[in-house]
């Protein structure tokens, strides 16, 4: 009695083992397309978007625009009320005007004056030296009067060259003084300008921040402005796949406006620098064939294709040990070189043929 019921003990229990092997999950190696892509996350922004602000601090006068106007570049967008730009540049226009004046009729023309008479008297002297020399040389006339004509020559000559040094100086410090009251009025004038905020570019308004009465403040955005009709993808990828990344990629792009449907879109830019917070990289990529409406900070998510292979001998990733090992029919550990990954699948590159069988470990 007790044989028969051990034969149906080791029966039942060779049942049970031969259904937990006839239930072990395997997969058939085989080919197909894969392809090995980074993912990245970002938002649309408008062509040449940037941020309006003031670059001096005061009341805001007016706002020209409203958020979904259109605009041209140069075109006025806030007026702010500063009144002390404008005196100074008032001031520094009439200091300006005054000193061009006063080089023209006062302190140049009086020493212009002096120089002309300096001259004459100079060409005088020189006439009457050359007389009395001749006399002399003919014995007519005294030795002192020779010595006296020939110290007045020179004395005029030094007068002449003193004036003249004279003259040259003031031209030199009327001329600089001109100069900088010019630079100070230009100055003045640029300082008053600062308070006349311009758009940049041709495009359109997307948001205003700031209403006429409040105080415009250096580093708070007054308005938002980019490209009415262009724009581009800007994504974060992390730092251990910026090494993957180069121009001209291909990239798959799917947004949350526009449910299921994908998008293809080109690296355009790689900024060079990583952000030490997010240890991120700022990639920019443009549409091939843009969507129909698109608005600034829609979410983006992409795949950025990295490589792809056809015909590639594949298994799913969830068979793999280590990156490096699977498990054959027969329950032997299988060295494999692996190549391109996706999500699911991966390249073997050596290890295993087409139509091998391989184990997934419980």
């Amino acid at each position: 009695m007790n044989n028969a019921r051990s034969f149906y003990l080791c029966f039942a229990m060779s049942l049970i083992l031969f259904s937990c092997e006839d239930k072990k999950v395997s997969y058939t190696v085989s080919e197909q397309k894969i392809t090995e892509a980074v993912y990245a996350s970002g938002v649309v922004k408008a062509k040449d978007q940037y941020e309006v602000y003031a670059l001096n601090q005061g009341i805001i006068q007016a706002v020209n625009v409203q958020a979904g106007d259109l605009v041209t570049k140069g075109q006025t967008l806030f007026m702010l009320q500063d009144i002390t730009p404008k005196l100074s540049s008032d001031n520094a226009k009439l200091l300006a005007e005054y000193t061009a004046w006063k080089s023209k009729d006062d302190q140049l023309e009086d020493l212009m004056a002096n120089v002309e008479v300096a001259r004459k008297k100079l060409q005088n002297d020189s006439l009457l030296y050359e007389r009395q020399k001749e006399l002399w040389a003919q014995g007519i006339g005294s030795k002192v009067e020779y010595e006296q004509r020939t110290l007045q020559l020179e004395s005029s000559r030094a007068n002449l060259k003193t004036l003249a040094a004279r003259l040259r100086a003031s031209q030199k410090e009327l001329n600089f003084l001109k100069q900088q009251s010019t630079r100070q009025w230009k100055m003045s004038a640029q300082n008053l300008n600062d308070f006349t905020i311009k758009s940049k570019i041709t495009g359109r308004v997307y948001d205003i921040k700031a209403t006429a009465g409040e105080m415009a403040i250096m580093g708070r955005p007054l308005a938002l402005i980019g490209s009415a009709d262009r724009f581009i993808l800007e994504f974060q990828v992390d730092e251990k796949d910026i090494t993957k990344i180069k121009l001209k990629q291909r990239v798959k792009v799917r947004m949350d406006a526009y449910d299921k449907q994908t998008f293809d879109a080109e690296i355009s830019h790689i900024h060079p620098l990583m952000d030490e917070k997010s240890r991120s990289f700022t990639l920019e990529a443009n549409f091939i064939q843009p969507p129909q409406n698109l608005y600034p900070f829609l979410t983006a998510e992409a795949n950025i294709i990295i490589a792809e292979k056809e015909n590639a001998l594949v298994i799913p990733r969830s068979y793999l040990l280590n990156d490096s090992l699977v498990i054959s029919e027969n329950q032997q550990e299988v060295i494999v070189k692996t190549g391109l990954k996706d999500y699911q699948m991966v390249e073997i590159v050596s290890g295993l043929k087409k139509g091998d069988k391989i184990l997934k470990k419980e």
